[in-house]
């Protein structure tokens, strides 16, 4: 039922100067548990995958550190000026992004960059992201192929 497995980077714009309410929270991603029984974890996947497009993934097998480069690697990105970031997008459907958020855009700014896990995307998007394309491309792959296999595995290993 996956298709396609996107990794969606995502930060406050810089410039926002939203105030977080009870509303804006509300407005969360589904969250997808691995360790929960198989025929509840592939309801909520399919439910996620169905209503929102993506999920979020908890209490899967990736080591800290691997998800800590990706982060840095993200950081790195979301740092740069405007003009640098632009040069990643558009977001169109794969790039970077910068939106208002909000029933009438009116709860602040988003900015987002959207790719696809398939190596050869990641390597030649991989040159407009980072400062050091190799290290992006290795730490996009190595947390993406790791987060894969643990979500299958954990579709596969559980009785129904």
């Amino acid at each position: 039922f996956l298709r396609y497995i996107y990794i969606a980077m995502v930060a406050p714009c810089p410039t926002s100067m939203m105030v977080r309410t009870k509303k804006t929270k509300a407005m969360g991603v589904p969250t997808i548990d691995l360790s929960m029984e198989r025929s509840k974890l592939s309801e909520l996947v399919v439910k996620a995958c169905e209503e929102y497009g993506f999920f979020k993934v908890v209490n899967h097998s990736v080591q800290k550190e691997v998800i800590a480069r990706l982060e840095e690697e993200g950081k790195e990105f979301f740092s740069k000026t405007s003009s640098e970031k632009r040069q990643a997008g558009p977001a169109n459907p794969f790039g970077y992004g910068c939106r208002n958020i909000g029933p009438n855009g009116d709860m602040g700014h988003l900015e987002y960059l959207l790719l696809h896990t398939n190596p050869l995307s990641i390597s030649e998007r991989s040159k407009t992201i980072a400062n050091d394309p190799t290290k992006f491309r290795y730490s996009l792959i190595n947390c993406t192929t790791l987060l894969l296999f643990q979500f299958l595995s954990s579709l596969n290993n559980f009785n129904t």
